[in-house]
């Protein structure tokens, strides 16, 4: 076995030897959210473009309500989208909307809540206004040429409404890597199927479908491949077409866990085949030209915990993303949890906030087989290789089932 960490190392290093990543492609602006951007993304004009008004009321020259109430005359209105075409001067102001341009010769806004009308046009200030108070100047947000979303950032909720406003109908992103999912066992069956004895329904396929999505990438399902040497060669031949492939089970010391063997028939470089973790020792890492191969444990939350460790950052450096800060968070134990000398485990846990940190304890489950044991937790806490066990209150990473 090697340590997860060194896993990771040798996982990273095997990613970045395929330094173009996938191909970019562009995509309408409303396809964009969640992809990876592969363009830079300059200002195409000032923001704002002109000195506009961030509250509805009167423009006025800030020197002329130095000393309130005083009387102003009003000339004209502003409106968002249509300027009054008004020139203020001493003694007069012009009414004004939020986001509407500042007329010429303004300089401060009076909130209408502290005005009062003089019919038949004039309006009584009862505020101060400092120079530039209620306001916002051009270029005050972005000037022109400013950079403002650089390549290989995913692209948010914020980020599609940027590409928008500057007018971005198409947006160059990472295609995403295409990923072969198969699943193995002769006791499979298909979800509409009904189980009889000693089988059990394929469930594995959709987790790391999900997974696949999450992480950015497009899933191919490769249906079941049974044990037998000629049906896994068939569909592990398929999936090594795809920049990655992953195959669950059949990848332990079993009589009929064939598939390191056609593996080895293809060509496949192992990197790793065992890695100190708790679920998911048995996970191999090979490489075929450009193409990922990985042997994903048969049991399934075994099968959650090696894609998250693992396959997510492939993916990620496929896509080109640019690096950000870890996923884990910290959280002080609720009870002792005794620690395994031998491998880390990354295992189901209920984490809760008190106001001020997030207290963390094991959930209830019965091993790496228990998906529904996992389904009634909301993290996964990570319990470091070592001896004995921790005391309730230490301190210890975990992983949102978000992130997973």
């Amino acid at each position: 076995m090697i340590s997860i960490e060194r896993a990771l190392e040798v996982t990273l290093a095997a990613a970045q030897a395929v330094p173009a990543g996938t191909p970019v492609e562009a995509v309408p602006l409303e396809a964009s959210l969640g992809r990876i951007l592969r363009e830079n993304i300059d200002a195409d004009a000032d923001y704002p473009r002109f000195d506009k008004a961030v509250r509805d009321g009167f423009a006025v020259r800030f020197e002329d309500v130095s000393k309130v109430p005083t009387v102003l005359e009003v000339r004209g209105e502003s409106r968002a989208g249509q300027g009054a075409g008004v020139l203020v001067i001493p003694g007069t102001c012009c009414e004004i909307m939020t986001g509407a341009p500042l007329p010429d010769g303004a300089n401060a806004v009076v909130m209408v809540e502290h005005t009062e009308a003089v019919p038949p046009s004039q309006v009584r200030i009862l505020r101060a206004a400092r120079e530039g108070e209620g306001l916002l100047r051009r270029a005050a947000e972005l000037k022109k040429g400013e950079r403002v979303l650089s390549e290989g950032k995913r692209i948010e909720l914020a980020d599609i409404g940027t590409l928008a406003s500057f007018g971005k109908v198409q947006v160059a992103v990472s295609r995403k890597p295409r990923v072969a999912i198969l699943a193995t066992g002769d006791e499979l069956v298909e979800v509409r199927q009904n189980p009889e004895a000693g089988q059990i329904r394929n469930s594995n396929s959709y987790t790391l479908l999900g997974q696949v999505l999450a992480a950015g990438g497009e899933p191919v399902l490769l249906g079941i491949g049974r044990d037998n040497l000629e049906d896994l060669r068939a569909k592990i031949e398929e999936g090594l077409k795809h920049e990655v492939l992953l195959v669950s089970g059949g990848v332990s010391m079993g009589k009929y866990d064939f598939v390191e063997n056609v593996f080895a028939e293809y060509g496949v470089k192992i990197l790793f085949e065992s890695v100190a973790m708790k679920p998911g020792k048995p996970t191999v890492l090979g490489t075929r030209g450009d193409t990922f191969v990985f042997g994903l444990p048969g049991n399934p939350v075994s099968t959650i915990v090696a894609f998250r460790m693992f396959v997510t950052p492939v993916i990620r450096s496929l896509l080109k993303a640019a690096e950000r800060t870890s996923d884990t968070l910290r959280a002080r134990l609720e009870e002792p949890t005794k620690c395994d000398s031998a491998r880390t485990a990354i295992v189901p846990a209920l984490v809760r906030f008190d106001g001020v940190s997030y207290c963390i304890k094991t959930a209830p489950w019965k091993g790496s087989s228990d998906l529904a044991g996992l389904s009634r937790a909301n993290a996964m806490v990570v319990i470091p290789k070592a001896e004995g066990t921790l005391k309730a209150g230490e301190w210890v990473d975990f992983l949102s089932l978000e992130s997973l």
